[in-house]
């Protein structure tokens, strides 16, 4: 797969990973050790979730533009959400600028929240009463039956969701400003960039 980039004059590859990779094994890695191994520039990018799941990962956005209650088996475990515009500004520079070869930034926002913090300042924005409420992996396992997941996304979803339970993804890190030289933009930044205007209920 990587000899198609090579021949065809390409030098860096930049390579979107996850953090939670890193920390579920080395199992997980191959396509980071293939790009490694490649004999390309690259750069690897390892960021935490990101401050736009609230908006676009549906099993997140939907319950809090529809009836405003979010349940998941996260406890208060918090995660260092990462703003997506900050992930494309360092894959930006890695791809065009010197100095970012043979880096692996693992990306986070300026701090940690709990889904119950995020929520409370999505609600603040949204002038809505947005609710979190943590539920236990079986019940969170029915909610999604009761939607038509089938089980293997199911599985999928809680192993990802204890890995914020079990606070693995909460250490805030410094790779933004260490590709970019500033810091991480705040998720309180995303939130009033984003306004979610949506989110708003309609005037009668």
């Amino acid at each position: 797969m990587l000899r198609r980039p090579a021949g065809a004059g390409v030098r860096r590859l930049v390579l979107l990973s996850a953090r939670v990779r890193a920390e579920l094994g080395e199992e997980h890695l191959a396509t980071e050790r293939a790009v490694q191994a490649s004999g390309l520039e690259w750069t690897v990018l390892r960021p935490t979730w990101f401050a736009q799941n609230f908006t676009e990962l549906d099993f997140i956005a939907s319950p809090l533009a529809g009836p405003g209650e979010l349940r998941l088996p996260t406890g208060e475990g918090r995660e260092a959400f990462v703003d997506l515009a900050d992930l494309a500004d360092v894959a930006a520079a890695a791809l065009t600028e010197d100095g970012h070869a043979g880096r692996v930034y693992v990306l986070s926002g300026p701090r940690s929240l709990s889904f119950g913090d995020a929520v409370a300042e999505i609600a603040r924005a949204s002038g809505r009463p947005l609710r979190f409420v943590p539920v236990t992996e079986d019940e969170y396992r029915a909610d999604l039956a009761a939607t038509g997941h089938p089980d293997a996304v199911a599985d999928e979803l809680i192993v990802l969701l204890r890995h914020i339970r079990e606070e693995r993804g909460a250490t805030v890190t410094d790779g933004v400003r260490e590709a970019l030289g500033r810091p991480a933009r705040d998720f309180a930044e995303y939130v009033a960039r984003t306004g979610f205007g949506t989110l708003r209920e309609p005037v009668s």
